[in-house]
């Protein structure tokens, strides 16, 4: 297709040329919605409209936009978020557009850098790029790595999953929806992913990694009854490309790949999410949480908690050597992953036996909002001269692992020994039966652990270790019970 962005020759309206209609559409998210407004204000690029569509709130959505005299209102009774967006989308004059929901953010160079990607890469229908994961209270949240597709947009999308996190990260060329149409109001939960796909599927598109917004999660997005209903809404739209994909070996075989990923993948991954956020709200900062991963390691990013695998191979109470000798400085290799928390001890005297220092360094998405609550304090050298630090720490680590450079000093001049201490290496093998899961628990205990997660996936633990479950039940207080999620036992308290 030479000129897919061709102009229709029937009732076409031109719209304003380079401005960007900046459309946010808000059901009862009075709250978030200024902050919304603001972040379109303070952009760089400054032709731009808002429009603000409200689905029949019950809250003061219309008193915040009052306050804004730049920023046009538009209600409708509730008829959901798609059917939002097409309003604003009627209503909009610009020849680009972006889709910002009311709980969401734009970084001040949003606009700008999606009109410069889009003067690149004329011939696309839209460009991408990445965000940051906030809280409720407006936090930087770990997430995993955002991929940058270069190619076959279509082919990455349909194996599952989105490399667009946020749609405040899209920016449309008006024109497009001329060709695709708008959002289909019948879908709930993924209404921008078959978009994306009708999109992709016929049209250039261009993805970049520069952060552009602010994307918001809240604790109840990860319900299992919203799981449910995106899963099955995910499904719906990839099972509509079938016919599309049938007849090419390429594409049936990403089908099937993303066919798998909604049925098996994704629910794991909102369980992990869902874990995170429980252990945010629940469990303390220092926390150190033995976790039945069955060697899923992603099970262990607890938002800077110390997460073991349980069971873990056993191993030298020390940890891993990392470094010796009397004095020195050594700069970690680029691991330490946001949401991770490492271990680093300093032993000296004449067998090397006696533990110096000790210090925890933890990886974060971002330091300067995560600090205040986790970091590591450093500590000076000791008067006797006895030095243990991590420099940076907490450890920046949102879009790659980061480093830090390790310095510690036995301050007599002495050898000593560094050791990373982890998450640990997961045993492979399940216990023989519940007393030997038992021991391996109270092992872990005595270690240092004061928590237990068994996630959904390996409730299956309960079932097939029952003696082991009822001890645990008897003898530790249940802190979290949640289905479809996990059971979290406090080994710091008796249930008695």
């Amino acid at each position: 297709m030479t000129d897919p962005l061709r102009k229709p020759t029937e009732g076409y309206a031109p719209p304003h040329p380079s401005r960007v209609s900046v459309v946010i559409p808000c059901y009862n998210h009075a709250q978030f919605l200024a902050e919304a407004i603001e972040s379109v204000l303070a952009q760089s690029y400054s032709n731009f409209e808002i429009i603000v569509v409200d689905d029949g709130s019950i809250d003061h959505t219309a008193e915040v936009v009052r306050c804004y005299s730049l920023v046009r209102y538009v209600y409708q009774e509730n008829a959901g978020l798609s059917s939002a967006r097409n309003t604003g989308l009627r209503q909009s004059r610009g020849e680009f557009l972006v889709f910002l929901d009311a709980d969401d953010r734009l970084l001040p160079h949003a606009l700008e850098t999606g009109i410069s990607c889009m003067r690149e890469h004329p011939e696309c229908a839209f460009v991408s790029g990445h965000c940051r994961v906030i809280d409720s209270r407006g936090a930087i949240l770990p997430s995993p790595r955002q991929l940058r597709i270069e190619r076959e947009h279509y082919l990455a999308l349909l194996r599952g999953g989105t490399y667009i996190w946020c749609p405040a990260t899209v920016l449309y060329r008006r024109q497009i929806f001329d060709f695709v149409g708008g959002f289909d109001p019948t879908l709930k939960r993924v209404e921008d992913h078959p978009l994306y796909l009708r999109i992709t599927r016929d049209f250039s598109v261009y993805s970049h990694n520069r952060i552009i917004a602010e994307y918001r999660r809240h604790l109840s997005s990860r319900l299992s009854r919203d799981v449910t209903a995106m899963q099955r809404g995910a499904l719906a739209a990839h099972s509509a490309q079938w016919d599309f994909v049938k007849a090419n070996s390429r594409y049936r075989e990403a089908y099937d790949a993303g066919t798998r990923f909604w049925q098996n993948d994704y629910p794991f991954h909102e369980m992990v999410g869902r874990i995170r956020d429980i252990v945010r709200e629940r469990l303390p900062p220092d926390a150190i949480v033995a976790v039945a991963t069955g060697g899923h390691s992603e099970l262990l990013r607890l938002d800077g908690r110390r997460g073991w695998h349980f069971p873990q191979e056993e191993q030298s109470s020390k940890g891993e050597l990392f470094a010796q000798g009397a004095e020195g400085s050594v700069a970690t290799p680029a691991w330490i992953d946001a949401g991770m928390t490492y271990e680093f001890s300093l032993y000296g005297g004449t067998d090397r036996s006696n533990l110096l220092a000790r210090l925890l360094v933890r990886g974060v998405a971002n330091p300067v909002l995560i600090a205040s609550a986790e970091s590591v304090p450093q500590e000076p050298a000791r008067e006797d001269g006895v030095l243990l630090t991590a420099i940076p720490n907490p450890v920046p680590a949102a879009e790659e692992p980061g480093a830090t450079n390790i310095t510690w000093s036995t301050g007599n001049g002495s050898e000593g020994q560094v050791y990373l201490s982890g998450a640990g290496v997961y045993a492979g093998d399940n216990p023989a039966d519940s007393d030997e899961a038992w021991d391996r628990l109270e092992s872990a205990r005595r270690k240092g652990v004061q928590y237990l997660i068994i996630p959904a996936k390996s409730f299956w633990w309960l079932d097939d270790y029952q003696k082991f479950r009822k001890r645990v039940e008897a003898q530790y207080e249940t802190i979290v019970r949640e289905e479809n999620t996990c059971i979290i036992f406090n080994l710091g308290e008796s249930s008695k």
